[in-house]
């Protein structure tokens, strides 16, 4: 079973290590050395959420705004054996924020990610995240310096 359950401070220091960890999966380096902790980040009136299994923070996501209509995905990270089919980990991570997103009025959220992830970017495809060109992105919206591929997920206004 796991929670969903928003940022908080004390959780930091295990988030470091589960990034540590999932980069020491990877060949290529993921992480930006220009990126701000997540306490930062959330003070910064960004979103962020862990998702917690047997009191072993296990999953992270980030939420923020780039414009009244528009927000961006950040650091969607599951450890390794919390991957896959088997669990809803990703799942209820994307839901939180995508719910949140929804709640904002956002009728766009996009994210970006290396070629390197290709389970994320099976993942983000089955969500119905589209992949367009980095040129369709807003013009001033900032990413990763290591993303390569470019996603959004386009809602309807009701």
């Amino acid at each position: 079973m796991y929670s969903i359950v928003p940022f908080e401070e004390h959780h930091q220091p295990t988030i470091e290590a589960l990034m540590i960890e999932i980069q020491e999966e990877f060949d290529l380096p993921f992480r930006n050395p220009n990126s701000v902790s997540v306490s930062e980040y959330v003070e910064s009136g960004n979103f962020f959420w862990v998702a917690i299994h047997e009191d072993q923070i296990v999953g992270t996501i980030g939420l923020s705004c780039f414009d009244s209509e528009t927000g961006v995905l950040r650091n969607m990270f599951v450890a390794k054996e919390h991957r896959g089919g088997q669990t809803t980990v990703a799942k209820s991570l994307l839901d939180m924020a995508l719910d949140q997103a929804k709640d904002l009025g956002y009728t766009n959220v996009y994210l970006g990610t290396m070629d390197q992830f290709k389970a994320a970017q099976r993942f983000y495809s089955k969500n119905k995240f589209v992949q367009i060109p980095k040129t369709d992105l807003p013009e001033t919206m900032s990413f990763n310096p290591v993303d390569t591929l470019f996603y959004v997920l386009r809602n309807e206004k009701e």
